[in-house]
């Protein structure tokens, strides 16, 4: 995985310096830093999702969820921070291959991400659930986490485009 994502933030960058020959470096950093703040905005979808699936192995385990203001405000925080690089990735790579579709970013992320984030939940389970219920309930708290991410981030970008202040440096370059 970790080569998977070597790759991807190669690429990224090449566009970008591609696109900072083309359009100059200061409209890719201001393209940067919208896309890093609309990431972190929409990372708040990543922080509840991961927050309702620490609450959801308890529950699994037939006890109650555990919640503390500060606790889920660090889950939540820690999560979110992971929108400034998706976000920073989906303007520089992957909004133009998607062709603007923030739903198709969250389920990429969805399907790149389900496998090992089922698989530490269920490391954390003291019963055996059949493979069924774990594949759903899994995929509807990773849906939980990435769909929404993809819609609000592409929401954000299209918004700030639509202010007119700078258009996005990537699909600018195509």
């Amino acid at each position: 995985m970790i080569y998977l994502l070597s790759a991807v933030l190669l690429v990224t960058a090449w566009r970008f310096t591609l696109a900072a020959r083309r359009h100059g470096a200061l409209r890719v950093v201001k393209s940067i830093a919208v896309a890093a703040v609309a990431g972190l905005l929409a990372g708040v979808f990543i922080g509840l999702g991961a927050r309702a699936g620490m609450a959801a192995i308890p529950v699994a385990n037939g006890g109650s969820p555990s919640f503390t203001l500060s606790g889920s405000f660090s889950v939540v925080l820690t999560f979110s921070s992971y929108g400034i690089a998706l976000g920073v990735v989906y303007e520089g790579l992957f909004r133009r291959l998607l062709r603007r579709h923030g739903l198709a970013y969250g389920g990429l992320l969805m399907l790149c991400s389900w496998y090992s984030l089922a698989q530490a939940a269920a490391q954390q389970l003291t019963g055996h659930p059949s493979f069924i219920s774990l594949a759903i309930v899994s995929g509807l708290i990773v849906g939980l986490m990435w769909l929404p991410f993809g819609l609000t981030l592409e929401a954000l970008l299209r918004r700030w485009e639509k202010r007119g202040a700078t258009p996005t440096v990537v699909s600018a370059a195509a």
